[in-house]
């Protein structure tokens, strides 16, 4: 696994100090990006793996928060207090600390799931950002609540038990706004059977970027792709904005 090898340092922000995986297999490298993990996620997961292995392979810097909240990271507080704002709120001090480390390389974002939702608030917010890499992106609270209400409701169910404050945020939290914002290139990867973030929601999210340079579905995967036809895809989209 990619963080075997890799610095664990802390990022000072607004809501404490965040721990951060980072790696490179170059002295000098490229560039470097924000890999932000979703709910319950975490820098080792296959899913993020993937998506950082690809930008070590062209040379890129990856710093991948830990960030607050989740069920992956013992350490990281009561799960339940997860919130769409708290991430990206959280990702955003992480995004202010990156660049004040590296001021004078390309930063890139690239996000999971709600990590895919941080990053869009961020490259709305920074004229500078490279680029976006966004897998299993939805563009909305209400993305995931009516994908849940398709499932049934116990699907709903599991959510308000899981995480009330995260249930409440969905009628709410929207990246649409902050996306339309960013010029930055725009790569979007997704499953084509990812029931959470469905493939018309995950085009939604691409269609709402002035700049969408790439968009691809892998047959057979859900919400978590992984794997080498995954890889093959996270190379094809990288190529496409320029990495």
């Amino acid at each position: 696994i990619w963080t075997d090898s890799a610095l664990r340092l802390e990022a000072p922000t607004s809501l404490g100090a965040v721990p951060v995986v980072v790696a490179s297999t170059d002295d000098t490298p490229k560039g470097t990006v924000l890999l932000v993990h979703g709910r319950n996620g975490a820098p080792g997961q296959a899913q993020i793996a993937e998506i950082a292995e690809a930008y070590l392979a062209r040379g890129w810097r990856v710093a991948a928060p830990e960030l607050p909240h989740s069920i992956a990271l013992p350490d990281s507080g009561p799960s339940d207090q997860v919130t769409f704002s708290g991430h990206t709120q959280a990702a955003a001090g992480v995004w202010a600390w990156l660049a004040a480390t590296w001021p004078d390389q390309r930063r890139a974002l690239a996000g999971h799931s709600i990590g895919a939702f941080a990053v869009a608030h961020l490259a709305g917010d920074d004229p500078d950002t490279d680029h976006i890499l966004a897998v299993s992106p939805p563009l909305s609270g209400m993305v995931l609540l009516s994908a849940r209400v398709a499932m049934g409701p116990d699907a709903v169910e599991a959510v308000k038990r899981e995480a009330p404050l995260f249930h409440a945020e969905m009628p709410v939290a929207d990246a649409a706004p902050a996306l339309a914002r960013s010029a930055a290139p725009l790569a979007v990867v997704t499953g084509a059977e990812d029931g959470l973030v469905r493939l018309h929601d995950a085009r939604a999210y691409f269609n709402a970027a002035p700049n969408g340079r790439f968009f691809g579905a892998l047959p057979n995967e859900h919400h978590c792709p992984a794997g080498a036809a995954c890889g093959q895809m996270l190379a094809a989209a990288l190529t496409a904005l320029g990495v």
